[in-house]
């Protein structure tokens, strides 16, 4: 499998881009999010961050997005997203309805697994959403 994270990357910046808790990891910045990366793979590049907090934040890597919302800790692969959408419903009941407000996407995996992703508002949800389905639109199942 080709490594993409250039495309990622360029995708989010060319689509969205970084906000205030949403950043491209660095050289930089590595240091200021480690203790997010202890569960990665030895061969598992970490790409962008959303840090909110130690209880909420989205770690999206070159093979996997891991992410914590209130603690509750989960994972899905890229190569599994089926379909990304605007978490309308949970926006809704937040009472959220200006689209440039919106937080939550929800991700579709192959195996019929749904996870509600928060994200930072503005330039950090549009890029992650827009890399995300490009991400989906490749996901080509070769079966």
């Amino acid at each position: 499998m080709k490594n993409k994270s250039s495309i990622y990357i360029s995708t989010f910046k060319r689509k969205g881009g970084e906000g205030l808790k949403t950043k491209i990891i660095t050289d930089t910045n590595r240091k200021q999010y480690e203790n997010l990366f202890v569960e990665l793979g030895d061969n598992e590049h970490p790409l962008i961050v959303y840090f909110e907090n130690i209880q909420n934040w989205v770690l999206f890597t070159d093979l996997r997005i891991l992410f914590s919302n209130e603690g509750a800790g989960a994972f899905f692969n890229i190569s599994d997203i089926i379909e990304v959408t605007p978490a309308i419903e949970e926006e809704f009941k937040n009472k959220v309805i200006n689209k440039e407000e919106f937080t939550r996407l929800k991700v579709k995996t192959r195996n019929n697994d749904y996870f509600i992703c928060k994200l930072e508002p503005g330039l950090p949800y549009q890029g992650f959403y827009q890399m995300l389905h490009f991400i989906k639109t490749n996901n080509i199942d070769p079966n």
